[in-house]
Order: structure tokens, then C-alpha cells, then sequence
């Protein structure tokens, strides 16, 4: 896997050493300059084993053309933080006096109060409309979904057209000509020059644990050279978020993760959401396969703390299991240790996490890739016996995210309402679960996932005029990005059926933009583009 820091003053190639492997692969660095600033590329590692030969490239030497860029990068991003220095401006307090090692978010508030700003009123009234104090993770999420589909300042174009925006990222959509403006008025440009040595600090003690992050995933899965290219993570280091934040974003075929300061380097979220883009793609290479196992969603299903993604993708919920499993192999922790985590995770409906541990010891005693393995795994999960060992699981509440046990806040009444809901249709009580979905909206009528659920009960009842009013209202309130990528599916489908092609593959299209996230939802647009819904095989 290459992995490219791009601040590093020299470029190293790697030669792996492997009995199954030999790659031997060459890039270097480039020079380049923008606004008077230099960054210089740190390019192309094969970390597939342990041993190394480095050997030292002279500074200056371009990429050959026709070179796949590296697959891993780490970075920072000018849009992202012109961004949040904007929202900082306008009242984006979150986390402010916590102490993370970094003051360059509080040196650039302080600065930026002595500006003048003519569109700072603007922005503090945009920016209250679209806060979300009750939860910091989503707030940031939704600026960075913006900003990873933006071009580069000054003008801060959309990279896609605004139709096939993200529904976050759409809803802020109106942000864009205020940035424009503050980055002129703050003179922007000339302060993250001036920034520039901070984020080369950032880069430079995140580069080292990272590497071996990269280099111990990539050993332990076998990665075969090359598998991954045109495929491209990000990772963006941020010094103007709330900190102790990560935002992960998966768009197309690319994944981002936005780090932002910490006293600790974020190493196991920048190795988890790497081990999601390797092994994200078997997902959908074996898709019937995991199909075969799909029963045992209902009992996940019964999980509490189980986020609903999970609860409604199979293929995503065995991922992430296995993914789990995954760490818990390559940390080595005590067997003792490690049987309690098996234990938490299974309680928290990662109800698959006790079988891949173990069947990960199958693997380590054999020679071929994960990549290989893999099939045999999802093929050997027994459901009869799963289902009986998962019969004794006692779920547990909902807690706080990666098992630091602090509890949510008890669940609304919205929240309590759609919750049973869901659960009505998940039984397949499609009239009950009506009843309770127009309950909820009767209280709150702008609820996505019950009018994304009314849809779907249409949709199941073969009542295709009400399944494209609810999808469509759906699509104009829609924040959750599985649902928005579903109801797109949905309608293209609806679409393929009344003989509307160019539409549905409109739609098929917009589906695909954030589909990347969700297995089955990828492969249902991907089946709608290659011929229309209904067609037969």
C-alpha cells in the first residue's frame, strides 16, 4: 500500500521482502509551490512485511507519467479549514478550553476578532441555523461533507453538480458565496501561509504512527501489491475542529477521515477506517455469499446500542465485525482480555465478532491473502449454530462510543416513537408500522426515517404513487446519508418501472455518490445502472 506525507523532505521507496510477494515500485517527490508556500511529498511505501530496505531520493524528482498517485495520503486541507475558521468566527464554540497540546485554533479566533469582517453577521446567522449543539460529531460531519466537495479557494466551486451533493453537504450548500467572501475579507490566504508550519508539525508527528499503522495492516491481511489503485484514502489533519473529533467520509471510491488536535495521535480511528478500505470492496466481491447469512440480521436487529446502519445492512454489520476482530488480532492482547471484549461487542449487537475471532486463527495458520480467505470464512458461518450461541446474549444499552462507558441521554420521544416503529416493519406488520410512522409524523413532520419508512411500507405494498410522494418528500429533508442514498434507489426503481430510464439512471447516479458506505445499497445502484429494475436476468 503506498502511503504519501506530503511534507516530508525526502521520498523513500521501500523494496518489500516476501516469499509471495515481489513489488518493487518507485515514485518520488514534487516540488510545488502555491501562494509563495512549499510542501514537499513524502511518496509510494510497499509495507507489506517487516523488513525494509530504504533507500534515500534526492529531492526534486517529479513523478513519472502515467504513475498511479499514492493510495494513502495525509494531509491537510486549505477548504476544510477556511471552513471552520468561518464557523469559528460565527460561533463555532464547541470544545473550546480543552486542553489538546495545540492553541492554533485559539490563536486564529483571536485573530480573526481583530478582522474586519463585513460578513460575519451573515455567517453567525447561517451558522445558527445549521448548528447542532446536541451532538459535536454531527455538527463537524456536516461541514466536512461540505468541504470535501468544494474546490480550491478563492472561488470554492462545487466539485460535482449541487443535485449530487451529499445531504448534509446540501443543506449547507447556501454557506458557499459567505466563504467566499470571508476568505477575502479575512485574508485567509495570507494567514494559512502563515498556519502552514503548524499543520507541517501535525503531519510530521502523525507520519511515523502512522506508517506502522499502514504497515501492520497491510502484513497482517497480505495485501497483494497494487489491488487498490485508483482508490485513494485521506486523511486530513485539522487544527480548527472541536477537538478529540474524527469525521469519516466515504464518497465515490475514496475514504476520508478529518483528525482534528488531540494530545494522542487518533491512531486506531486511522487504522479502522483503513481497514474499512481494504476490506469494504470483499463485501461486495462476495455479496451473494454474505446474502446467505442474512437471517442473522434479525437478531442484531434486537441489539439497543446497535446504530441503525448496522441494523438495516448485513453486509456493513459483517464488516464491521469482522473488522473488530480484526484489531483484536493484531493488538495481542491477553487472552483473558481479549475474550471481554469479544464478550462487549457481541452485547453491543456485533453479534459475528466471537466468529471471525476465531476463525481468524484458522487464517494465521495458513499462507494465503485475506483477500483469499475470505469467501471460506463467510461460507463456513453455520446460522443454526450461531443462532444458537446468540440465543444466551444479554444486549446491552446504548454507551459511549469505543467502550469509554458513558451513557447516552435517554431516549426522546421522537426517537422512542421511531424506534418501535421501525420495529413494527422489521417484523413485517407493514400496517401497524403505517400507523405508527404517521404517529410520529403527526408530532414531528419533518422525521426522514418515518417518511422514508412510510415509503418503504409503499413500496412493499406495491403502492407505487404514495412510495414516490414519501421517497420524494423524503429526499427534501433527508440528513441521514443511508437513507438519502436508499430513497434514490428507490426511486429509480420506481422510475425503471413506469418506463422512465434516463430518470432512473438519474437517479441510480445520485445513489452512487454516497452508496460506497453501504454494501447493498452499492450493489442495488450499481444493478440499476447496468439495466432497469424489473427486467429479469
Amino acid at each position: 500500500m503506498n502511503f504519501e506525507n506530503r511534507n516530508s523532505k525526502f521520498e523513500i521507496r521501500h523494496t518489500a521482502i516476501k516469499s509471495q510477494l515481489s513489488s518493487n515500485r518507485q515514485s518520488a517527490i514534487v516540488n510545488r509551490q502555491f501562494m509563495e508556500r512549499r510542501s514537499r511529498r513524502f511518496s509510494s511505501f510497499d509495507f507489506r512485511v517487516s523488513i525494509f530496505v530504504a533507500v534515500a531520493l534526492c529531492v526534486g524528482t517529479a513523478r513519472a507519467p502515467g504513475q498511479q498517485p499514492p493510495s494513502v495520503v495525509l494531509d491537510s486541507s486549505e477548504q476544510l479549514d477556511s471552513l471552520l475558521a468561518a464557523i469559528n468566527a460565527a460561533g463555532y464554540d464547541t470544545g473550546l478550553g480543552v486542553d489538546t497540546g495545540n492553541t492554533t485554533r485559539d490563536e486564529v479566533r483571536a485573530l480573526l476578532t481583530k478582522e474586519n469582517i463585513a460578513v460575519l453577521p451573515e455567517l453567525r446567522n447561517f451558522f445558527a441555523d445549521h448548528h447542532n449543539p446536541n451532538d459535536a460529531a454531527a455538527d463537524l460531519g456536516q461541514f466536512v461533507s461540505l468541504a470535501l466537495f468544494l474546490k480550491p479557494p478563492p472561488n470554492f466551486g462545487f466539485t460535482v453538480p449541487e443535485a449530487d451533493l451529499p445531504p448534509d453537504a446540501r443543506v449547507l450548500r447556501g454557506m458557499v458565496p459567505l466563504l467566499k467572501t470571508f476568505y477575502q475579507q479575512a485574508e485567509f490566504m495570507e494567514l494559512w501561509g502563515r498556519l502552514r508550519p503548524r499543520y507541517d508539525a501535525e503531519i510530521e508527528r502523525y507520519s511515523p504512527p502512522v506508517r506502522r499503522a499502514i504497515e501492520l495492516s497491510d502484513a497482517y491481511l497480505r495485501s497483494p501489491a497494487g489491488q487498490y489503485l485508483g482508490r485513494t484514502y485521506t486523511i486530513y489533519l485539522s487544527l480548527l475542529g472541536a477537538p478529540g473529533q474524527e469525521a469519516a467520509r466515504i464518497y465515490q471510491a475514496n475514504y476520508y477521515l478529518v483528525v482534528t488536535p488531540s494530545k494522542e495521535p487518533k491512531i486506531d480511528e486511522i487504522r479502522h477506517q483503513y481497514l474499512h478500505f481494504l476490506l469494504d470492496p470483499l463485501a461486495l466481491k462476495y455479496a451473494p455469499e454474505i446474502q446467505q447469512k442474512q437471517s442473522l440480521s434479525s437478531i442484531a436487529r434486537q441489539a439497543p446500542a446497535l446504530s441503525l446502519d448496522f441494523k438495516e445492512d448485513f453486509s456493513l454489520l459483517l464488516t464491521e465485525c469482522l473488522i473488530k476482530a480484526v484489531e483484536l488480532r493484531m493488538d495481542k492482547i491477553p487472552k483473558a482480555e481479549a475474550q471481554k471484549r469479544v464478550t462487549e461487542l457481541t452485547a453491543a449487537g456485533l453479534i459475528l465478532v466471537p466468529y471471525f475471532y476465531t476463525a481468524l486463527a484458522d487464517y494465521e495458520q495458513q499462507e494465503s491473502a485475506l483477500s483469499v480467505f475470505y469467501k471460506t470464512m463467510v461460507l463456513a458461518i453455520d446460522l443454526r449454530a450461531e443462532t444458537r450461541t446468540l440465543e444466551s446474549v444479554s444486549f446491552t444499552q446504548p454507551s459511549g462510543a469505543r467502550g469509554e462507558g458513558k451513557a447516552l441521554p435517554v431516549l426522546t420521544e421522537e426517537q422512542r416513537l421511531i424506534r418501535d416503529a421501525d420495529n413494527l416493519f422489521y417484523e413485517g406488520k407493514y400496517k401497524d408500522a403505517r400507523a405508527a410512522y404517521d404517529a410520529v409524523l403527526a408530532k414531528y413532520p419533518n422525521n426522514e426515517r418515518a417518511l422514508f419508512g412510510i415509503g418503504v411500507v409503499a413500496a412493499n405494498t406495491r403502492k407505487p404513487d404514495t412510495a414516490l410522494e414519501y421517497f420524494t418528500k423524503t429526499l427534501d429533508v433527508a440528513r441521514d446519508l443511508r437513507i438519502a442514498t436508499w430513497s434514490h434507489i428507490y426511486l429509480g426503481r420506481l422510475d425503471d418501472l413506469l418506463g422512465k430510464r434516463q430518470d432512473a439512471l438519474a437517479q441510480y447516479q445520485a445513489a452512487m455518490v454516497t452508496a460506497a458506505a453501504y454494501p447493498t445499497a452499492l450493489v442495488a445502484a450499481q444493478e440499476g445502472l447496468a439495466k432497469p429494475f424489473g427486467s429479469g436476468r
